[in-house]
């Protein structure tokens, strides 16, 4: 039998013509795309909105525990504030009560001394009688070149009878280093030397008076001369010694 040679024949298939399927093919791979692509963005979508609802959680309950430690901060420090108070409280009612005792003090020492005085007045027994310089004080005041003056004059006798007479008041100091002495005319021009008095049993000399710039006093004098036949001066001398008012 003869061989044929020539070119490898291939089997052929027969295919319907159907132009649409492949469009209908090509549409379903779009809308499986489509629909792959809307459930990975709703997924994104839910999980981005939990993610910020439990953000949102904890910014909340981190505000509320602010809050919360904000109160406790404040009624902690209303707390040391109304202690501090208290001690302050405490402290200042302790300083009124002592006050109050040494007030007390004070005025009992200066009624006993008030008594004392009337009785050695009204009921002389003391071996000094006659006129008598009782009491001499020197009080600051609020100007430093001023200060404030008292004399108390007593009688004391068995039958008491008006005195006059009149008060001589100097004060001895240096300026700068000279020894100088002021009678207290000088240094008030309202005061008249001799200052009068009249009385039975006692009478209260006071006033103010300023000292001359660069003066430092040392010492008071006060003489004291009543009118009377055969009447006698008294003179005592007084330490420069300013009480606080």
């Amino acid at each position: 039998m003869a061989t044929v040679k020539g070119s490898r024949q291939h089997q052929m298939i027969v295919v319907p013509h159907r132009p649409w399927y492949r469009a209908w093919v090509f549409s379903l791979c779009v809308a499986a795309l489509a629909a792959l692509s809307w459930l990975t963005y709703r997924y994104g979508l839910n999980e981005g909105l939990e993610a910020k609802v439990g953000v949102l959680l904890e910014r909340d309950a981190l505000l509320v525990q602010l809050e919360q430690n904000d109160s406790s901060l404040a009624y902690t420090r209303q707390e040391l504030a109304d202690l501090k108070l208290g001690g302050e409280v405490d402290v200042l009612a302790n300083e009124e009560v002592r006050q109050s005792f040494e007030s007390l003090q004070t005025q009992i020492a200066e009624l006993n001394e008030e008594i004392r005085f009337y009785k050695g007045v009204m009921v002389p027994n003391a071996n000094e009688k006659g006129l008598r310089i009782e009491q001499f004080d020197i009080t600051a005041t609020d100007s430093p070149d001023r200060f404030r003056y008292g004399l108390r004059l007593t009688q004391v006798v068995e039958k008491h009878e008006y005195i006059t007479g009149g008060v001589e008041i100097s004060i001895a100091g240096k300026l700068g280093d000279k020894p100088v002495n002021y009678k207290l005319s000088d240094l008030n021009e309202e005061v008249v030397s001799p200052i009068k008095f009249r009385f039975r049993y006692f009478q209260n000399i006071e006033g103010e008076a300023r000292m001359p710039e660069g003066f430092t006093p040392a010492e008071m004098l006060v003489a004291v001369r009543h009118s009377g036949q055969g009447a006698k001066g008294i003179e005592k001398t007084f330490e420069w010694r300013l009480k606080e008012e």
